[in-house]
This record gives C-alpha cells, structure tokens and sequence, in this order.
C-alpha cells in the first residue's frame, strides 16, 4: 500500500496469496491421521496435537483480519505480512508384518511482519522475505 506521510494510521487487507492443505498419506490405514498428527506434535515437542492443522483446515479457512497500523508520519509503499509454518514430513512406522509409510502436510501457528519497500527486513525467515519480494521485488543489500 502507497501511503503519504499525512496518511496517520491505514488499514491493511490481508489477501490469501498461498493455500496451505493438510493432507495425510499412509501406505496402510492401520496408521490413522490422528497418530500421524500426534506423532509429529512429540516430534516438534508439543503436547497438544490440536496445535497442527488436520485434514479439512485448510489455512485460506483461517480468519484474516484487517490490520491497522499507524504510519507515524512516514510515506512509502508498506506491507503488512502474515502468514503461517508449513509442515511437509514423510515418516515410517514400524508395525508387526510390515511398516508403514507415508507422508504428512500440515501448518500451524500465525505470524505477523510490518514491511517497508526499500529497507531491507534483514531476516532469516524465508516467509518474510517471500512477502517482501512479492510486494516490493528484490531484497537489497
């Protein structure tokens, strides 16, 4: 958004720019989604299962807000970013007669970043970057 140094505070509308579609795939169904998932969640550390996306919410279903930001007297094309972890995993579980493979898709979370054309977000985050170079084109030095 082009905002003018008399703008004050502005109102961003997130777009839906990438659908993230949780999916499991097993090579048996004696693996359910629902280990699948649990099994990842211990994996990443967690103790609730219910903090990765299943089969069904997909990330455009997850409620996006418009953003107010105050401009504090600055002109330029702002971004405000926002976007969720993808998860992409394949896996083997050892069952009696024959493992089980498969893979798994999912997301989880919610993060936010407030971007300025021409001034460099200097972050490792890939997703950060993405929003940048799709709003403002290439990152600088």
């Amino acid at each position: 958004m082009n905002v003018r140094q008399s703008d004050g505070w502005v109102t961003f509308h997130p777009g839906l720019v990438r659908n993230i579609v949780p999916q499991v795939s097993t090579s048996d169904d004696r693996v359910s989604e629902r280990q699948v998932l649990a099994a990842l969640a211990k994996r990443l550390g967690w103790t609730d299962v219910d903090e990765l996306a299943a089969p069904g919410e997909e990330s455009a279903d997850r409620p996006r807000s418009p953003v107010k930001v105050d401009s504090l007297g600055h002109a330029g094309r702002f971004v405000e970013a926002e976007g969720v972890h993808a998860v992409d995993a394949s896996f083997t579980v050892a069952c009696p007669g024959q493992d089980v493979y498969g893979s798994v898709t999912t997301w989880f979370g919610n993060s936010g970043a407030s971007l300025a054309c021409g001034v460099n977000p200097r972050t490792k985050e890939s997703w950060v970057q993405e929003a940048y170079r799709m709003t403002c084109g290439p990152l600088g030095p």
